[in-house]
């Protein structure tokens, strides 16, 4: 083999995980007089795809003192994307001013690798800064600048540019790149654009069936529940259904619950606390306090003592909101027999009773 095939196999053995093989054909290569900057180089990029970043930066302290060879725009642009990677800005930054001392013409992988570094580190202005000096510079942004600036700018939830750099590379994105679609699904659930839903739904087009994720599911359900989007939202719980998707989580199920709440639908929220039960998703009394609320003005008040069986039969204790909540049914139906038995339970407690409040 030459240097160049010795260099292929080295990256080949790095980005497949066997380092040992990696660094055994590097000395190979070194004990056949074929050591050079290609094979240094490839065997730093192993280091760093399989994040040895101390491995990587004492193999270019070798290569600096080896009178043979001298680093390359591509030494450094490997180092600055080790240390991006495991967000060592300063280690990064030290590379890249290297460079410019060294005065080495800089390449689109440089920039790259800097802009993809300060992502990693959640630094946007730096982001933005280096993006900006490569629009200036003779190098020309490539399709993977573009994406690495459209999940920045997701990721740091600034839409304006976001939409901004989605409509230049836009045809790629949707038959390649679903990762960033659902990046930026998350970037305008997290926004207060007043066109969200739209938008969000125009991108979910995009996403194939086969793409499922549970955690985008929830979000959908938490979105369209905030939203008092009723209907979208059922049809989200019952995707998760079909999955097996189970919410574990108490404050998006009393998200759930209260749009069914502000959208007067018993009957709905009584199918889906059944579902839930039986899927094994998060319970807690908000659920069955929201039930009792409901029934206390929709159902006969009998029913009132069922939702008290169902907390139960899911080991939740009655608590004096549940009994406050039961009081104000009974005194609003006009029920003194049952108000005064649920007075007796709350003093049974040792529970206060203010008459003149009700807890919100």
């Amino acid at each position: 083999m030459d240097a160049s095939e010795y260099s292929k196999g080295i990256i080949t053995a790095g980005r497949s995980g066997n380092i040992n093989y990696a660094v055994k054909l590097f000395k190979e290569a070194a004990t056949k007089g074929l050591k050079t900057t290609g094979t240094y180089n490839a065997l730093m990029s192993a280091f760093s795809f399989n994040d040895f970043a101390d491995s990587c930066q004492t193999l270019f302290c070798d290569l600096k003192r080896d009178p043979t060879c001298d680093p390359s725009i591509v030494t450094y642009n490997i180092l600055i994307s080790s240390f991006g990677s495991l967000m060592l800005v300063d280690h990064m930054e030290a590379t890249f001013c290297e460079i410019r001392k060294l005065d080495l013409a800089m390449n689109i992988s440089t920039y790259n690798n800097l802009i993809a570094g300060y992502i990693t580190a959640w630094m946007w202005d730096d982001t933005e800064k280096v993006f900006q000096m490569l629009k200036s510079s003779p190098v020309q942004p490539n399709m993977k600048t573009y994406l690495l600036m459209l999940r920045g700018y997701a990721n740091s939830g600034n839409l304006e540019k976001m939409e901004e750099m989605y409509s230049l590379v836009r045809d790629h994105v949707n038959e390649n790149e679903i990762p960033l679609i659902r990046c930026m699904i998350c970037a305008y659930c997290r926004s207060s654009d007043s066109d969200k839903v739209k938008k969000i739904e125009l991108l979910l087009k995009f996403i194939p069936e086969k793409e499922y994720r549970p955690w985008l599911n929830v979000l959908m359900i938490k979105l369209y529940a905030k939203e008092d989007l009723l209907e979208k939202m059922e049809n989200a719980i019952n995707e998760a259904f079909e999955h097996g998707t189970s919410i574990r989580t108490k404050i998006i199920m009393r998200c759930i619950i209260a749009t069914y709440y502000r959208c007067n639908a018993v009957e709905k929220l009584e199918n889906f606390v059944r579902r839930a039960e039986i899927s094994g998703w998060s319970t807690c009394r908000s659920l069955y306090h929201c039930k009792l609320v409901m029934y206390g003005s929709q159902k006969p008040l009998h029913e009132l003592y069922r939702v008290l069986e169902e907390m139960e039969n899911v080991k939740l204790a009655c608590t004096k909101k549940t009994l406050w909540i039961m009081h104000k049914a009974y005194t609003n139906r006009g029920q003194s027999s049952m108000v005064l038995k649920t007075l007796g339970l709350m003093f049974k407690h040792g529970y206060q009773f203010p008459l003149d409040a009700f807890p919100s």
